[in-house]
């Protein structure tokens, strides 16, 4: 389409994220984004913060449930589309969305900590204890003791395809 205005905005997320379906099954989400524009004071040379902008927010397809798996209340996003004034409102029919790295820190399926992702190793179990008798006067030498078995070298086991592939495995 032409004449369409293409825009940025950054900005945090304002209540929850609502996710429909349209009547041929197509997921679409709508979030507000609050965005605070920056603003330099000459009389007093420093920056403020000016009146907040809502921008109502519209996204489809996978892009949808991924904006509302991932995105809550106060998260800091940074937004791209076609940007549209209707019924007083600023709108934003999104092309791309993603968490702002300069206030959030993100982790993808590739990059998730093993401990979040269930590759954590497995601690390995526990021999049943052995009482060793104290020390006495007439004792001889200690036994030795065995080590514990050692746990599977998780480093070299094959990443999991998703974190939650154990709760969605057709992702």
């Amino acid at each position: 389409m032409s004449g369409e205005t293409t825009a940025v905005i950054r900005g945090r997320v304002s209540g929850t994220v609502q996710l429909r379906h349209t009547e041929r099954g197509t997921p679409a989400a709508r979030f507000t984004v609050i965005q605070v524009p920056r603003e330099y004071d000459r009389a007093r040379g420093q920056w403020h913060d000016g009146d907040p902008v809502p921008v109502i927010c519209t996204v489809t397809g996978p892009l949808a449930r991924h904006v509302a798996e991932c995105l809550t209340e106060a998260v800091h996003v940074i937004a791209t589309g076609n940007l549209a004034l209707r019924a007083g409102l600023l709108h934003l029919d999104s092309a791309q969305i993603g968490v702002d790295l300069a206030h959030h820190v993100a982790y993808i399926d590739d990059t998730l900590p093993a401990v979040l992702s269930g590759r954590a190793p497995v601690p390995a179990p526990v021999p049943p204890s052995t009482a060793v008798p104290g020390p006495s006067h007439h004792a001889g030498p200690r036994p030795a003791a065995t080590p514990a078995p050692r746990a599977a070298d998780w480093w070299q086991q094959p990443p999991r395809t998703s974190w939650d592939a154990a709760t969605a495995p057709g992702r």
